[in-house]
């Protein structure tokens, strides 16, 4: 495997984890939305993605230019929140306003796991350059 694919691996995983976190940070934003532009209720989103398995990225290097294979974004099927504010606009007759089903918890948890793949991705480019380099400088004469 060379040094390119390894740094093109890890990119690609930078980017899935990048827009997961974006995801995220979009799910909290519209945490307390009642309704969207479209007139229907915010639903939170989720990153899928899939990894190429190691023994078939060996076979056929060249077929992908990573090691991600598939991302998806796909809506979340929870139910909404309902919250008891009798004086909000978007109320209902018994007083109880919806809003989305997002748990802040479940976000945050998500959010800090990308966080610690993105970083563990760089750390890979790291140790990437400095093989690479040392690799150079076997043939140098002292």
């Amino acid at each position: 495997m060379s040094y390119d694919q390894i740094f093109a691996i890890s990119a690609q995983g930078m980017d899935v984890e990048k827009l997961r976190v974006d995801i995220v940070a979009n799910n909290i934003a519209n945490q307390h939305t009642v309704l969207g532009a479209n007139g229907k209720h915010f639903q939170p989103m989720r990153v899928l993605s899939q990894a190429i398995a190691f023994e078939n990225y060996l076979q056929a290097p060249n077929a992908s230019q990573g090691g991600i294979q598939n991302i998806e974004l796909v809506e979340e099927q929870v139910s909404p929140n309902r919250e008891y504010h009798p004086g909000h606009p978007a109320a209902d007759a018994k007083g109880f306003v919806t809003y989305p089903g997002v748990n802040t918890i479940d976000e945050m948890t998500t959010m800090l796991k990308a966080s610690r793949a993105y970083e563990a991705n760089v750390k890979l480019l790291g140790v990437a350059k400095t093989m690479a380099l040392q690799a150079l400088s076997i043939g140098e004469e002292r």
